[in-house]
């Protein structure tokens, strides 16, 4: 069996692939070795459920906002190896008790109309930010190609500020970095439906009390700018297709492989290879790529005195989850439909639009503070906690078998409640469930469910803190400051060990981009290293 590859790279979600496919591209010969059974880290989608082998659940990512629309997808020939991404008309909602919904569109007026069926002003709002967040997204899309060091000294907000021609963007982008997103949601709109809406929203990216998350304001631009997608058969249709793609080119994929350290040449000081939890141990020429977390990567996967002390306190500080919020999920398949009936109802009265196919956030500005404020206190959820859901079979049928469904529920819990998760972990289940049940209709005909709370996370998915994103994803936490000042970019302080995770630049979101960044420097420091 072959030892020794060009490189290795640590860890089998996107990223990874991203980067295995990045240096396969290249002539290099690369393995991928995941931990788990599955490859797809929390982009997977998969049939969890033995007595439901027909519904394909994602306990993490569902949706594609960044790599449908790529120069990566192309690149890559993805819809070629299996990439199918579907086109959601109205991706996102905001549904309240009463079952009234707000809608948002990838077409732009449309929303517009959407909204002023709430607030006049809001929708008036809303239209003079446009040209504000597609100037936004547009510059971190360029900023987000490139390495952090390409950049400049400055932190992403400096950045675009000094791409920012027009005063009053310039303006706006000045309050964005100095309000929180609760702050920003405030002082924006007038609407429970626009404030509960965003509310959520910023809760699952930042801190959303963090000086600085205002920018996340602009997180729905690729709703109408974009577009939404939804990947058929679920986000393991692109994860699949990035591993059709690397065997294509050569690469390899090992799976149930944990890594247990990262080896370092005793007499080069440089990363050459892993040792698994077996005790097997794998040769890497010219470089490890890191997937994983950065805290993983230079924590718990290197040795005692393999850092310096310095860089080891300073792991120790990188911020995720330091608002104290984490999330809950249940994933649900049901052997017969579900709906959001008394929502439908109402909406015959707008339109016909099918709200199976959206995907909705609850709860108005306020309960989400207070949520917040729960969490900090380590307290347990609201009675009826700000919920977020979709019937992730009523856009994509092709992920639960005929007349089934499969449901993805979410809610923001404490990372660690008082009495710890053992013992709560049921009595939050049945509580979001509870919640849910306010505006799901047909959850009687569950098979089963899967729930994973944040003690979960970290123990199945290596998440620091249940956190997503490795890193949270604040504008002091991004370029040459992600995942912390002085470990920016790909290089770690060990050499021939990169970085090429959500926790280094751009960030983190179904991108790639982390991972063929990562790879595309360390190609660099090969080519470099032969031309010395």
């Amino acid at each position: 069996m072959n030892n020794t590859w060009d490189y290795l790279v640590i860890g089998g979600g996107h990223n990874g692939l991203a980067a295995a496919c990045t240096l396969a591209k290249a002539g290099q010969s690369v393995l991928v070795i995941e931990q788990r059974a599955i490859i797809g880290g929390l982009s997977a989608s998969h049939a969890y459920l033995p007595e439901a082998p027909q519904h394909l659940l994602s306990i993490g990512a569902m949706d594609d906002a960044l790599m449908a629309p790529s120069s990566m997808a192309r690149e890559f020939h993805l819809h070629q190896h299996g990439y199918h991404p579907i086109p959601l008309e109205h991706p996102y909602g905001w549904m309240n008790d009463e079952g009234e919904t707000l809608l948002l569109f990838s077409d732009f007026e449309r929303t517009v109309k959407e909204i002023h069926y709430f607030s006049p002003k809001d929708a008036n709002t809303y239209r003079n930010l446009r040209g504000i967040f597609d100037f936004l997204m547009n510059s971190l899309d360029k900023i987000g190609a490139k390495h952090p060091a390409a950049i400049g000294k400055l932190d992403i907000a400096g950045s675009l500020l000094k791409l920012a021609g027009d005063r009053q963007i310039r303006e706006t982008l000045k309050r964005m970095a100095a309000c929180s997103a609760f702050e920003m949601i405030d002082d924006t709109f007038e609407s429970d439906a626009m404030r509960g809406l965003w509310a959520f929203w910023s809760c699952m990216f930042a801190p959303a009390t963090a000086p600085g998350g205002g920018i996340y304001l602009s997180g729905f631009a690729n709703v109408h700018r974009s577009g939404i997608f939804r990947p058929q058969g679920g986000m393991t249709g692109l994860v699949g297709a990035f591993a059709n793609c690397l065997k294509s080119l050569g690469g390899e994929i090992r799976l149930n492989s944990p890594v247990q350290r990262i080896l370092i040449d005793s007499q080069y000081g440089t990363a050459s290879g892993v040792r698994l939890a077996d005790g097997t141990q794998l040769q890497a020429r010219h470089g490890v790529l890191a997937n994983c977390a950065p805290q993983v990567a230079l924590g718990e996967l290197l040795g005692d005195g393999d850092l310096d002390p310095g860089i080891v306190r300073q792991l120790r500080h990188i911020p995720a989850n330091s608002a104290e919020v984490a999330p809950y999920k249940i994933d649900l398949a049901s052997g017969g439909r579900l709906s959001y009936h008394r929502a439908q109802q109402l909406r015959k009265r707008r339109d016909a639009v099918d709200l199976r196919k959206t995907t909705f956030m609850t709860g108005t500005l306020e309960d989400h503070i207070a949520q917040h404020k729960a969490c900090l206190r380590g307290e347990a959820v609201a009675f009826e906690p700000p919920l977020y859901f979709s019937i992730l079979s009523g856009a994509d049928p092709s992920v639960a078998p005929d007349n089934g469904d499969v449901l993805y529920l979410y809610a923001n819990v404490p990372v660690e409640p008082i009495g710890g998760w053992a013992d709560n972990k049921d009595r939050y289940g049945q509580q979001i469930y509870a919640a849910a049940s306010r505006y799901i209709d047909g959850l009687e005909s569950e098979i089963g469910r899967l729930q994973t709370c944040p003690a979960d996370f970290i123990e199945q998915f290596s998440a620091p803190r249940a956190t997503y994103f490795h890193v949270d994803m604040l504008p002091t936490r991004m370029g040459n400051n992600r995942p912390a000042p002085g470990l920016g970019g790909y290089q770690t302080p060990v050499p021939q060990l990169y970085l090429a995770g959500s926790g280094s630049h751009p960030s983190g979101g179904v991108s790639g981009q982390p991972g063929k960044l990562g790879a595309e420097f360390a190609l660099s420091q090969q080519r470099n290293s032969v031309n010395v």
